[in-house]
């Protein structure tokens, strides 16, 4: 979001001076804070190619947060909460979903830094997540 934070609001000024504008305190609550998920990486792929894998991931964590909010007691649904057909209470569950996160998170990273930060970015996240 950082990279479309620019596109409307040019580095002109630093974020602190920003954050006492009408128009970036409106730009936050309105884009930022009351947009879901799914509506926030429809804004962000309509301005970045965002690779499809990354796109999926992101929709999927939707419904798997949307399925274990909505749920008293998720982990005794009728149909287990799950991550690429693994349970996500499992330990192999988990583990995929972390290492699908950790993808996306590099990818947002790499959006953020850019690729002449690459070197510190794949310290940060693994250099096979990378990808």
């Amino acid at each position: 979001m950082t990279s479309s934070v620019r596109e409307f609001f040019p580095r002109e000024r630093s974020y602190p001076q920003l954050w006492r504008t009408a128009k970036f305190k409106a730009f936050n609550y309105h884009v930022l804070e009351r947009l879901y998920l799914v509506q926030k990486t429809e804004f962000v792929r309509a301005r970045t190619r965002m690779p499809k894998k990354v796109y999926k991931d992101l929709r999927a964590l939707n419904d798997l947060r949307n399925a274990l909010a909505h749920s008293f007691f998720p982990e005794n649904r009728r149909v287990k909460s799950g991550w690429n057909g693994a349970d996500i209470f499992s330990r192999t569950g988990f583990d995929q979903f972390l290492d699908d996160m950790n993808g996306a998170s590099g990818f947002f990273l790499q959006q953020m830094y850019g690729a002449s930060r690459r070197k510190k970015i794949e310290n940060f996240v693994g250099p096979n997540l990378l990808r």
